[in-house]
Formats: structure tokens, sequence, C-alpha cells
């Protein structure tokens, strides 16, 4: 469900990321200057989302004590929630040129989602830090590369009622996850739009770490307000995990998707 949500949200964006263009190729260009506008720096204190969150894990087989003695291992457990809302809290800055643009942006979000039958719980602590540089190719369509270091506290609750127990696991992983992708943004007066795509991980930190965005900001002044909607979807082996007195790994699935709104301070 999640990775569908992502491509339906990358395809719609570059949908429109498509269209913008041909619209500007038909002569519909927003504003001519755009083009040629000096550097400009934005520094965003706060930006606010109302993330929907949803997770699910997997447990690989755990020792077990069968009836009659002996010894075994219980069958591989998984567990995914129903979607929750939730609150994150980013801060930000933007360097952009005509060819060129950098920003980074941290994010904090402590999110829980769960499920009553069978019970799952999945309660993660998130610090997010993300940093990017593109370079502008055609048209306000940039090729991007960065990195992503995302932090968790990570606490997972599963109800095995066959089993009548309960396994929780808990970690603080933390991972360094090359990216690349595009993004299109463009002027229009006060307006600007953007877009933009970006994957990675490879195995390097996370397994699958991808993002997508679309935003409005409006300027006023010193100040630009910013509107828009992300979606970010993590996915993550993670090594020796609390469970019990067993020490195991964890898959762990989780995806994040929500309106956001902040204000920045531009110079």
């Amino acid at each position: 469900m999640s990775a569908r949500l992502l491509l339906a949200f990358t395809f719609l964006s570059m949908s429109l990321t498509g269209a913008v263009a041909h619209g500007q190729d038909s002569g519909q260009t927003p504003n001519p200057s755009a083009d040629r506008r000096p550097v400009k720096v934005i520094i965003y204190p706060l930006l606010v989302q109302t993330p929907l969150y949803g997770a699910s894990i997997d447990l690989p087989a755990l020792p077990s004590v069968p009836p009659g003695g002996g010894g075994g291992e219980s069958g591989d457990v998984s567990g995914s929630t129903d979607v929750s809302l939730n609150t994150a809290y980013l801060l930000g800055f933007l360097v952009e040129t005509n060819r060129v643009f950098v920003e980074a942006s941290g994010t904090w979000a402590d999110v829980s989602a769960d499920r009553q039958s069978p019970h799952v719980s999945v309660k993660t602590r998130t610090l997010l830090f993300e940093a990017r540089g593109g370079v502008r190719v055609f048209k306000g369509i940039s090729a991007t590369g960065g990195v992503h270091h995302v932090s968790m506290d990570l606490d997972a609750t599963l109800d095995l009622p066959n089993l009548g127990t309960s396994l929780e696991g808990k970690a603080k992983p933390g991972y360094w996850d090359p990216m690349v992708g595009v993004d299109w943004r463009g002027q229009y007066g006060r307006w600007e739009l953007q877009t933009g795509f970006e994957g990675g991980g490879f195995g390097v930190g996370t397994d699958v770490d991808l993002s997508g965005t679309a935003r409005v900001d409006y300027r006023i002044g010193w100040f630009d307000l910013r509107f828009g909607y992300s979606v970010s979807h993590l996915e993550a082996t993670i090594l020796d995990v609390s469970i019990g007195q067993f020490r195991r790994k964890m898959l762990a699935n989780q995806t994040l998707h929500g309106p956001n709104v902040g204000f920045g301070i531009a110079f």
C-alpha cells in the first residue's frame, strides 16, 4: 500500500511538472525574470506536518520449547498497524541561484500506530536530517543528490494469541543514506511551485529510502509562507534487537505522509 501511494504521488507530481513545462514551451512563461534572479536565501525556523503514520514489522524465528521437551524455533512473526494521525516538526534553510540550489532540513517526529486484533503497536521517535543539492538541467528541472541521516528509537509490540504471549522489540538504529532524484520548481510572480522525488538507501544505510514532495511558497515581503504535502517511506533491517531475552534482527517498514505548513524568513 505504501509503495503504491508513493508511486502514485510521484506520477502525479511528474505529470504536473510536464504540464507546466509544456505550458512554458507554448509561450506561457510565468515570469521572464525568474531565470535571472539573484541568490535567494530563506531560513525556515518552523514547519509543522500532520502526517499519517503506518508501519509493519517482521521478526525472524525465535527459540521456543515445544510441549514434551526438546528445542525448536517458532515461525517468523509479523504484523502491521492501522494508519494513525501524528505531528512532526521541521526546520531548514534554502540557498538558490539561477543554476543550482542547496537545501537542508531537520525533522523530529514522535509517532505511533497500532491495531487491535491481533494487537500490534509500533512507536518511533525519529530524527531525520536531509541535505541535498541540485543542478538545473532543463526548464526548471534539476538533477539532485544528497544524503539522509535517520536516527530512530523504535519500540514494537506484537501479540501472539496462538502462543499465549507477546513479543516486544526495542532498538535505536542510525543510518546514513545516499540519495539521488529529480526536482522541478517554477516562479509565478509571488508564487513558487516545487515538486520532487528522491530514492536511496541501496543497502548502504537503510534498505529502501524513498521520499516525494509537492509544495507552494508565497512571498510576502521578507516572509515566505509554505504549504505542501510530503511522503516518506523507509525499509530497514535492524540488527541486534532486544526481543525478551534474545537478540534478533527486525525488518521495519514505515511510511509517513501528510500536509505541512510553515513560514520562512527571506534574505
